[in-house]
């Protein structure tokens, strides 16, 4: 019986009209590329060319042959992608969400649930954006600020996170119990990227503020060590770990508190059931951001 590889051959010396241009274009010599015409007519038990002096013709066995072998090609790379996306979905958890928090907190749990599966993670502060790849199985589950109300979809409750001003004892800041957004609004504040939602909030909430963004989080620490900017923290990154001696105080605003919903398809209801519980009792302690 034929292979896969004599069809793509074939199709190839089709499409470039020459045995000689397939041989490039495959990449191997031209005799293993006239071999394997060969073979495959003797297989087939027709000829696919006419053949003259100085070229090849494709006959009308060939043009039949060649509708089929495309066909053909074309269903074992469906069949293929098929297959990945299949595996990939019974072996990987892929996270979206719109913090990075909820993930910390998703991949402990569900490491510690199910060690053998691959967990990918993604962050994006659109929520249109995370429910479009939770419909597309792009994500396997997908954190939002809401629960997410649909048929087909289940959301299950986990955690607040509350946003802190973190900064040295020095500061004129420090010796508030408490400020808000307007209070910050214009200061110059450190700030991680790739915070996702709260990113958002920033701007939209200190629009006057000079943010002084940084990407490279050893960057950053380092930063914090050695100056008197203030920066963000929240009562979980608290939890995580110490503050470098450093006074946090609390962000009073409604918009620096956000509940965080987990939302996954029904069918997936058994893997992800137990996030239910298990949520209420993870010790942040624990788990390494």
């Amino acid at each position: 019986m034929f292979e896969l590889s004599q069809l793509l051959y074939f199709v190839t010396i089709v499409e470039q009209g020459t045995i000689s241009k397939a041989a490039e274009v495959l990449l191997i010599s031209q005799p293993a590329l006239t071999r394997s015409l060969k073979k495959l007519e003797e297989e087939l038990e027709v000829e696919l060319f006419d053949r003259t002096k100085n070229k090849i013709i494709l006959n009308d066995n060939g043009q039949l042959a060649y509708q089929r072998a495309k066909k053909i090609l074309e269903m074992s790379t469906a069949m293929k992608s098929e297959l990945i996306a299949f595996n990939k979905a019974t072996s990987t958890i892929s996270i979206g969400s719109l913090a990075p928090a909820p993930i910390w907190a998703l991949k402990h749990l569900l490491k510690e649930k199910y060690p053998d599966l691959k967990i990918e993670e993604e962050i994006d502060h659109k929520d249109s954006y995370l429910i479009d790849g939770l419909r597309d199985e792009k994500y396997t589950i997908i954190v939002l600020n809401y629960p997410y109300s649909h048929k087909d979809y289940q959301s299950i409750e986990l955690f607040e996170e509350d946003l802190y001003l973190s900064l040295p004892p020095a500061h004129p800041l420090a010796l508030f119990d408490k400020v808000s957004f307007d209070d910050l609004n214009g200061e110059s504040i450190l700030l991680l990227s790739r915070i996702g939602f709260w990113n958002e909030i920033c701007l939209t909430y200190i629009p006057d503020s000079h943010l002084l963004i940084q990407n490279d989080e050893t960057v950053f620490n380092e930063i914090v060590r050695s100056s008197a900017l203030p920066h963000f923290r929240t009562n979980i990154t608290l939890m995580c770990h110490d503050s470098n001696n450093r006074i946090n105080i609390p962000i009073t605003d409604e918009a620096a508190k956000i509940k965080y919903y987990a939302v996954f398809h029904k069918s997936k209801k058994k893997l992800f059931q137990f996030l239910k519980k298990e949520i209420t009792n993870i010790d942040w302690g624990k788990i390494d951001i």
